[in-house]
């Protein structure tokens, strides 16, 4: 069997042959890098003792920001002054705010409870 020719055409690699004829679509580089560029977004809301951020609905923030922003964010609207030793959690498990949305496995609707550590009784 001789081989295939390969032509390429408006973003199609065309391979033929006396048999066949089949068209294989292809991203190229340039599309793959756009499209890492469109990060996806979450919707997040933050919970505290002192109120809620934003006060209705929530915020879509990207993927691969940081956690960290939006509890400054929140913060700030909720004119909070010491949150040292303070632990974000998100359905009951504690995430860490130093790395993103996608780092802590958070997609969707994200629910952020914000607050002090809870002491074990005793």
């Amino acid at each position: 069997m001789p081989p295939a020719t390969l032509l390429y055409k408006d973003g199609d690699i065309l391979f033929q042959d006396d048999r066949r004829k089949e068209v294989i679509e292809v991203e190229t580089e340039s599309e793959l890098k756009q499209d890492d560029k469109h990060a996806k977004t979450v919707q997040v809301s933050v919970y505290t003792t002192s109120g809620a951020f934003p006060r209705k609905g929530s915020e879509s923030v990207k993927s691969d920001d940081l956690v960290q922003k939006i509890l400054e964010q929140a913060k700030h609207a909720l004119h909070l002054t010491d949150v040292s030793g303070w632990e974000a959690t998100v359905d009951g498990k504690v995430i860490d705010p130093n790395k993103t949305y996608q780092q802590n496995h958070l997609t969707g609707t994200v629910v952020v409870h914000w607050g002090p550590r809870e002491g074990g009784g005793g």
